[in-house]
């Protein structure tokens, strides 16, 4: 098993990994080609309602080739989006650590529990425990404050 001298060695690992894993998906292919139209005004209109907060490009994409149109993205009240973002960075790290830990099992390696990671996981830990007191008390903690 590698040893990393830091935990953000480790997770450029990691990610290394989880790129390897995702490389040749079909799924994951970058967009790198942009259509123009124009609409009038009340076309714009039709539009926005349409649409209902989804992306324009992944409505369009959605109506031209007839797959059903997404949900758009619920947007977290003012208050809350500092812990919003925290949860989505934990949410991130978390499915980097569970994608690798499955490609490890799959390729029937040791999976990847390095001091490393658990570090990283026991860090997780504590941020989830500031973002859970973020929302039910609607204010900011910092670390210092968690820890004590």
């Amino acid at each position: 098993m590698p040893k990393f001298e830091s935990m953000d060695q480790a997770i450029a690992e990691l990610k290394g990994e989880i790129r390897e894993a995702l490389g040749g998906s079909e799924l994951h292919q970058r967009r790198t080609i942009a259509k123009r139209f124009y609409v009038t005004e009340a076309e714009e209109q039709r539009l926005e309602e349409l649409r209902q907060g989804v992306n324009l490009s992944a409505f369009v994409r959605a109506k031209v080739f007839g797959s059903g149109i997404p949900r758009p993205r619920a947007i977290a009240p003012q208050i809350n989006r500092a812990a919003y973002v925290q949860l989505a960075q934990l949410r991130a790290n978390c499915n980097q650590m569970a994608k690798a830990m499955n490609t490890a099992v799959q390729q029937n390696r040791d999976l990847p529990l390095t001091a490393a990671y658990l570090e990283q996981l026991e860090r997780l830990e504590k941020l989830l425990v500031e973002s859970g007191l973020q929302l039910s008390s609607g204010k900011h903690t910092n670390q210092e404050e968690t820890d004590a």
